[in-house]
């Protein structure tokens, strides 16, 4: 930390690391470009391109789904991209599923909102005698509120 406040990371590397990062990252944009061109929806929003060397396509998918419709039509799509000088000397494609992110020790599934049930009808008679003998008119609009959510099902006693 400086005394005018934190630094970026890339004030602590090495400047040949900064440049062979920055040379890494334009080929990782040009290969997204590029697939995202060649490429229509729904493919392009379920994969994307991870590296591209030596003639071989590496991508990433989703789900397993969309990695086998991916194997499935490596044939056309490799003719789709051939089309591309970008893509000229493509001979492979690589896929693999992306791993889906570490989940803390087993998330619990959300658990269904159980609404109370509605009072019956003699606390609701209760409630709003109570009421009617608050000050606070506030708290008063607030208990008559609730002797109003009786239970609708049951018949009402008299």
């Amino acid at each position: 930390m400086t005394r005018n406040g934190p630094r970026n990371a890339g004030a602590h590397l090495p400047g040949e690391i900064l440049k062979r990062a920055g040379v890494h990252m334009d080929k990782l944009s040009s290969l997204l470009s590029h697939w995202k061109a060649n490429m229509g929806e729904p493919l392009v929003s379920h994969s994307f391109p991870v590296s591209y060397a030596n003639g071989r396509l590496s991508l990433r998918a989703d789900t397993s789904a969309w990695a086998s419709r991916l194997r499935h039509s490596q044939d056309q799509i490799m003719d789709q991209l051939r089309e591309d000088p970008y893509f000229h000397d493509l001979r492979e494609i690589y896929v693999r599923v992306l791993p889906e992110r570490a989940q803390a020790p087993r998330e619990k599934k959300r658990q269904a909102i159980v609404l109370p049930s509605r009072i019956p009808d003699s606390a609701a008679s209760l409630i709003k005698s109570v009421a009617d003998d608050i000050l606070d008119p506030a708290l008063r609009r607030s208990l008559i509120r609730l002797a109003g959510a009786r239970d609708k099902s049951a018949p009402a006693k008299r």
